[in-house]
């Protein structure tokens, strides 16, 4: 059931009252001076309305709200306390194309654990674990695969723009 705002005119009073819709536009009588009070126009407007439990606001359009910003969905996994998932990848922007030396160093520090776990087995040992190692390279391996259609585009649009020094006039010195 809806609720209705009635104005009392003797009193001046405005109280609410949780009404079925039939009954709505009937005189109420008000409960402080018990004389009959007109339906009015809401004073109040909530501009939030709650839908499985997350406020949106309306009109809805379905999307929902994270501290008066609009997100696509709410936080449903681990998040930083205050920011929500989403609001942060815009905020850090897309990930940066590795260079050719950090995946030199990547590969360079992959062999060098491969061959210490070999070393481990072969002397009968289980190798060590490390986690935080393991985090590193599962999240560099990420970035890799997130960036490649981007540096595959980037090096397809101009090949030598980094390898190639340019000249101050623009020409090269063949031309000159």
């Amino acid at each position: 059931m809806p609720i209705y705002e009635y104005l009392c005119e003797p009193c001046d009073g405005v109280f609410e009252l949780l009404r079925p819709v039939r009954e709505a536009q009937a005189p109420q009588p008000c409960p402080q001076c018990d004389a009959d009070a007109r339906r009015i126009m809401p004073t109040e407007f909530q501009a939030f309305i709650l839908r499985k439990g997350y406020a949106r606001r309306l009109p809805d359009r379905g999307t929902y709200w994270h501290y008066d910003r609009e997100v696509s969905g709410p936080i449903t996994g681990p998040a930083p306390a205050g920011e929500h998932p989403e609001l942060r990848r815009k905020k850090l922007g897309p990930d940066r194309i590795p260079t050719s030396e950090e995946r030199e160093a990547f590969s360079h520090e992959v062999e060098q654990r491969l061959e210490h776990e070999a070393e481990a087995l072969a002397s009968g040992h289980a190798p060590v674990r490390d986690l935080l190692e393991e985090r590193k390279v599962k999240a560099f391996a990420k970035r890799v695969a997130s960036t490649s259609q981007r540096a595959r585009l980037a090096n397809r649009r101009d090949p030598n723009a980094v390898t190639t020094a340019r000249t101050r006039s623009g020409k090269h010195r063949s031309e000159t």
